[in-house]
C-alpha cells in the first residue's frame, strides 16, 4: 500500500520466515553456527529455543536451506507418537496415511529408507516447529529411537527441535543426554534492532533511512527486541506515515503503532 509512497520495491517487513528475508546479525550467526556444527558433523539432535516471535523458525529453514539436506518440517508436533512416525515416513516415502500398513511395517519402510540415504551419502533432518507443544514423552521417546538407525556410524537422521524455553523443560533427560547444541534465541539488542530495521528496508529497496534515529530507538523498546514485534511496529509506523503525507516515520508513528497493537505502555 505504501511502497510506491517511500519509492519502496516491496513490503519490507511483512511477515515471512522465507531465507531470503534474513538480516545477518552476531546473535543469530552465531545460532546458526552452533546448529549447523551439531547436525553437519552427525553428533546428534539439536534444540533451538527462544520466546516468542524471536525469529527461530526463520533460523531453522535458513539452517536446513545452508546444509543442504533433505529436510522434513514437522509443524503440528502435540500427536501421539504414533502419528509422528506416520507423518514423517508419508513426508520420506510418499505412502498415503490411510494405507501405511502396520506400525512395525512402517517402522522398517523408513528404516531402510533412511539406510539407502544415507549410504548414497545422503543424510535427513528433521525440524520438528513447536516442539514445547509436546506433551507425551511417548513422542520424545520415539524421536529419540529414530537416531538407532545410523548405517555408517553418525544417526541416518538427525533433528532439530524448535520451541519456546519450556521445551528445555519437557525434554526427557534419554534425549537431552543427546543433544549436541542447545541454541538460546533472546531478543535483539538495540544495535541488533536498528541494523535489522535498515536491512530489512535495505532489501525492500529503500534509498534514504524511513525511520528517524529515536524512532528506531522507539520501535526497540515497543517490541522488546523481538523481529516479529519489530515487523509488526514498523510496519503500522509506515502506514501511518504514509497516510499523513509524511516522508518518514518518527516517534510519534511508532507510539500510534504500539497503541495500535496495544503495546503503548512499553512505548511509552
Amino acid at each position: 500500500m505504501y511502497e510506491e509512497h517511500f519509492g519502496l520495491s516491496a513490503r519490507p517487513f511483512g511477515e515471512t520466515v522465507a531465507p531470503s528475508s534474513y538480516v545477518a546479525l552476531a546473535s543469530r550467526d552465531s545460532a546458526l553456527r552452533r546448529i549447523r556444527y551439531g547436525i553437519e558433523h552427525g553428533l546428534g539432535p539439536v534444540a533451538l529455543f527462544g520466546p516468542p516471535g524471536a525469529g527461530k523458525s526463520l533460523i531453522a529453514r535458513l539452517a536446513a536451506s545452508e546444509l543442504g539436506m533433505r529436510t522434513v518440517h514437522l509443524a503440528f508436533p502435540p500427536l501421539p507418537a504414533a502419528e509422528i512416525i506416520a507423518l514423517i515416513a508419508e513426508e520420506l516415502l510418499g505412502s498415503p496415511l490411510g494405507g501405511r500398513g502396520s506400525a512395525g511395517s512402517l517402522v522398517l519402510r523408513l528404516r531402510d529408507h533412511l539406510a539407502a540415504e544415507a549410504t548414497a551419502g545422503r543424510r535427513t533432518l528433521l525440524v520438528v516447529d513447536d516442539a514445547h507443544l509436546i506433551r507425551d514423552p511417548e513422542t520424545f521417546e520415539s524421536l529419540r529411537l529414530l537416531l538407532n538407525f545410523a548405517t555408517n556410524g553418525p544417526p541416518d537422521l538427525t533433528f532439530l527441535l524448535v520451541g519456546t524455553g519450556e521445551l528445555m523443560v519437557r525434554i526427557p533427560d534419554s534425549l537431552a543426554d543427546r543433544l549436541t547444541a542447545r541454541c538460546l534465541l533472546g531478543p535483539l539488542h538495540e544495535d541488533e534492532s536498528a541494523a535489522y530495521v535498515h536491512g530489512r528496508l535495505v532489501a525492500s529497496g529503500a534509498g534514504k533511512p524511513l525511520f528517524d534515529d529515536e524512532a528506531v530507538r522507539s520501535l526497540h523498546r515497543s517490541a522488546d527486541g523481538l523481529p516479529r514485534r519489530l515487523n509488526r511496529l514498523a510496519d503500522m509506523a509506515l502506514l501511518i506515515a504514509y497516510a499523513e503525507g509524511r516522508p518518514l516515520a518518527g516517534p510519534r508513528e511508532v507510539a500510534l503503532a504500539a497503541r495500535e497493537f496495544q503495546l503503548d505502555v512499553v512505548a511509552a
